[in-house]
């Protein structure tokens, strides 16, 4: 079985080697973009990321592919209907670390009241005062909106709960132990309406994209905060845009945002660019925005997690041709 790998790091290759002997394994450092797909063509098994765009002109290029197995919770860059026309199943890793995106958030949340990058910058500076810029905030004193509470916006709420703030949840399925803890689902109208933080926990889906939109950025508090380790078509860079600019919003914490591939994969370098990612590059110098590279999962414990899936993700699937809890449905 000859089993392709992409976006790996020799830490991966060593494990995957050790755990998956007996088949043809072929690793890449490089994501799709970058290889020839005339070396994988004749691929069984493919394991990828997120930045390995998998539409339909890709895979039909694959003439033996059964299973992809994605190293990530998401989907969206998989056509999902043309494997289903062609049998080919697909695997993802469904919680391989929902306390780590959970805490990324906190993180960003806390640097943003507490004003962190503007104090650093200062200090940076040699300006060691202070006064009224600096004055912060309590999570006592702050709503939270958090949207959709699967497993990583119920740990995100959880923590909430625990540094005292008013916690508002919109999910179209309510989950009973966050209610008993005492967080009050609502409407998305009224979390956005009252909501000194809103934080994103939602899959990317049609139903999802531009989720928060220019329509939905005026229903919030001026000065609001928005945070986003979600997916980031669920935003509108453009409407986000002005509403820091213009000073609607307080401030952001995008872990994901539009077009982030280009910047993440230096695709610049060959020419590729977006719009939309110079707007991101603007909104990264801003003292009350926080920009990563899609590493709210990035911990030992999550990494740890996907290669031990992913492994018996493949085995199941050689063994008994099914895929159990990975199975995209």
């Amino acid at each position: 079985m000859k089993i392709v790998f992409t976006g790996v790091g020799k830490e991966d290759v060593d494990y995957y080697a050790n755990h998956l002997k007996g088949n043809q394994l072929v690793f890449y450092d490089r994501h799709l973009d970058l290889i020839n797909l005339n070396e994988v063509e004749d691929a069984d098994i493919l394991c990828v990321f997120v930045f390995d765009k998998l539409n339909r002109d890709r895979l039909e290029a694959f003439k033996r592919l059964r299973l992809i197995v994605t190293r990530s919770v998401g989907y969206d860059h998989i056509d999902i209907n043309y494997c289903k026309s062609k049998g080919i199943k697909v695997a993802h890793m469904p919680a391989y670390s929902p306390r780590s995106v959970a805490e990324h958030a906190i993180a960003m949340m806390f640097a943003l009241i507490r004003r962190l990058k503007k104090v650093e910058k200062r200090i940076r500076n040699m300006d060691f005062s202070q006064d009224n810029e600096l004055e912060a905030q309590t999570f006592a004193d702050l709503t939270v909106g958090v949207i959709g509470t699967g497993k990583i916006g119920s740990w995100t709420a959880k923590i909430l709960h625990f540094l005292g703030s008013r916690v508002l949840a919109y999910d179209v399925v309510e989950n009973i132990e966050l209610k008993a803890l005492g967080v009050n689902y609502t409407d998305l109208e009224k979390l956005l309406k009252e909501s000194d933080i809103i934080s994103l926990h939602v899959p990317y889906t049609p139903q999802t994209h531009h989720m928060i939109n220019a329509e939905r950025i005026k229903l919030m508090k001026e000065g609001a905060i928005l945070i986003n380790t979600s997916r980031g078509k669920v935003v509108d860079t453009d409407a986000l845009y002005e509403a820091l600019m213009q000073g609607k919003l307080g401030g952001a914490g995008l872990d994901v945002f539009e077009d982030e591939e280009l910047l993440i994969l230096k695709s610049y370098e060959r020419g590729l660019s977006s719009d939309k990612n110079l707007k991101i590059i603007k909104l990264s110098t801003l003292d009350n925005v926080i920009i990563t590279p899609h590493i709210a999962y990035y911990t030992k414990e999550a990494v740890n997690n996907i290669r031990k899936c992913t492994v018996e993700c493949i085995e199941m699937f050689l063994k008994q041709g099914s895929l159990g809890r990975f199975e995209v449905v």
